[in-house]
């Protein structure tokens, strides 16, 4: 039986420029975070820019930018919510804030099922907040986005997240799918790590740290985007997107 999803996902991808995984493998490194916040960076320097949630269990870019507003049924399929020129589609805004007790082959069928009806439109970038693990979701947004995909590979400086990372890492390079680089959060400043040490071991690009600011904890969720953008942890992020080579003014 042919899957109509299937064409009008590649359909969707066409209109898309580059899609941006943000990966990582471990929870907790910050990577909601970074790629809600990437994504306002990129749409301040003018490029149409979307934001999908993948994070199926643990969904926070909604929470992160603000986002109550659900999509809009149209013709071309589900028009998403803007924030601060960001096109935002996540499970959070279809399933109410309610828990989704999904398993195996069901995650994929939801990650296909939003990939498939939501309605971006010409985007330069499309940023993919993935969940932690090398599961579903990575998996099968990987297999769509061979020619126009790339991902940021995040981690903290520690052995524990550094050692998923590495899995996700090799992962990526057999399936395969360009890795810009390694992106360590949340850093203490030290002139080596771990993340360091994984970039120069599986042959990619270390990006740079981003240093842990105590206080973006207690503002997350109660600022806005324009806010968020004049944080020390977006003009860190900033230089690193710069460095990975997105289009960042």
């Amino acid at each position: 039986m042919v899957d109509y999803r299937e064409k009008l996902v590649e359909k969707r991808l066409r209109s898309i420029s580059q899609v941006v995984m943000v990966t990582g493998g471990k929870g907790g490194v910050g990577k909601s975070l970074i790629a809600s916040t990437a994504a306002l960076l990129l749409s301040r320097s003018s490029n149409r820019t979307g934001l999908l949630d993948l994070d199926l269990h643990g969904p926070s870019s909604c929470f992160i930018l603000g986002v109550k507003e659900a999509p809009v049924e149209s013709e071309e399929g589900l028009v998403p919510p803007v924030v601060e020129g960001v096109k935002v589609m996540s499970i959070d805004l279809l399933a109410r804030g309610k828990p989704l007790p999904l398993r195996g082959h069901a995650k994929e069928e939801v990650v296909k099922e939003m990939l498939a009806l939501t309605a971006y439109g010409e985007l330069d970038y499309l940023l993919v907040d993935l969940p932690p693990g090398t599961g579903d979701e990575l998996l099968t947004v990987s297999r769509y986005v061979r020619v126009n995909g790339v991902a940021l590979v995040v981690t903290t400086p520690t052995q524990l997240a550094v050692n998923v990372a590495r899995k996700v890492v090799e992962i990526l390079s057999s399936i395969p799918v360009r890795i810009a680089g390694i992106v360590e959060n949340m850093s203490g400043g030290g002139a080596t790590s771990p993340s360091r040490d994984l970039a120069r071991e599986m042959g990619v690009e270390f990006l740079g740290s981003i240093p842990y600011d105590l206080a973006l904890n207690s503002l997350v969720g109660k600022i806005g985007g324009r806010e968020l953008l004049s944080t020390n942890f977006a003009e860190s992020l900033s230089y690193i997107l710069k460095k990975a080579g997105f289009k960042i003014t």
